[in-house]
């Protein structure tokens, strides 16, 4: 899997690692050069599992971000971003962090 940031690939390390499934990390040292420059795909941090737990690990993956989405929907009208993951408060129409569209954006006064 191709991690958006170390962040991302950590959160996705610490997940598959307490369902008890091996992880490794790759490519974390480059991304700072990457992020300078230009991002391309091979400086990306990525998270790997040996073949015989990718689907588990996509599994998990898939579950977790499915958790951080109903929790977004059941807290008070923060919400977590479809792309990036990150927190939004009811506020904001996108994401702060990369710009997706809200799930429901408020309807606005008119």
């Amino acid at each position: 899997m191709v991690a958006e940031s170390p962040l991302h690939a950590g959160l996705a390390k610490i997940t598959l690692e307490a369902a008890g499934l091996t992880v490794q990390l790759r490519q974390m040292e480059l991304w700072a050069v990457a992020v300078e420059v230009l991002y391309s795909e091979g400086a990306a941090p990525s998270v790997w599992v040996p073949e015989s737990q990718a689907q588990q690990a996509r599994e998990l993956l898939r579950e977790h971000q499915e958790k951080l989405h109903s929790q977004a929907l059941d807290s008070d009208s923060d919400w977590f971003c479809r792309h990036c993951e990150e927190r939004n408060g009811s506020n904001f129409e996108s994401c702060w962090q990369c710009g997706e569209p809200a799930p429901n954006p408020a309807p606005q006064p008119g």
